[in-house]
């Protein structure tokens, strides 16, 4: 049996992070209304529980590996990308911080064309406002922009 490294850590850090977001989900939020179906907390709540699962079949996996842990610049530059999401959500909010790295993802990571970027970018936004904003009625953070609403 392999020890305790990097791999092992961070599946039970994000092991972790998903089960306080399904209890945030299923409880706080509000996972489902009797008369308006679902609520605020049933989608991450559902990505919760299927990240959790995940996180437990990587742990269990990662005691199988017997070649040293080398990560690549992608892997460092997706992690740091989250980072940068989330702190940029409490900057300039989530919607905006989230379209700021598609566009840097597939401008930057992927070489794609404008046309396909900003094809992507709407449809992603129009998903974000239009399933979580509208239909599950979940209240994003707006950063500095929250004061001029």
């Amino acid at each position: 049996m392999k020890c305790f490294g990097s791999r092992q850590i961070a599946a039970l850090g994000l092991a972790v992070f998903a089960a306080l977001f399904a209890i945030i989900g299923f409880g706080d939020l509000g996972f489902w209304d009797a008369v308006n179906g679902p609520g605020p907390g049933f989608f991450p709540g559902i990505m919760a529980i299927l990240m959790l699962v995940m996180c437990l079949v990587v742990l269990f996996q990662s005691f199988r590996e017997t070649a040293a842990v080398v990560y690549t610049r992608d892997e460092l530059l997706i992690v740091g990308c989250g980072i940068g999401v989330a702190v940029l959500a409490f900057v300039i909010g989530l919607i905006p911080a989230c379209a700021l790295f598609v566009l840097w993802w597939m401008k930057i990571l992927e070489k794609e064309s404008w046309k396909n970027t900003l094809i992507v970018l709407a449809v992603c936004m129009a998903i974000a406002f239009g399933v979580f904003q509208e239909w599950l009625g979940v209240d994003f953070p707006l950063g500095i922009f929250e004061e001029l609403i």
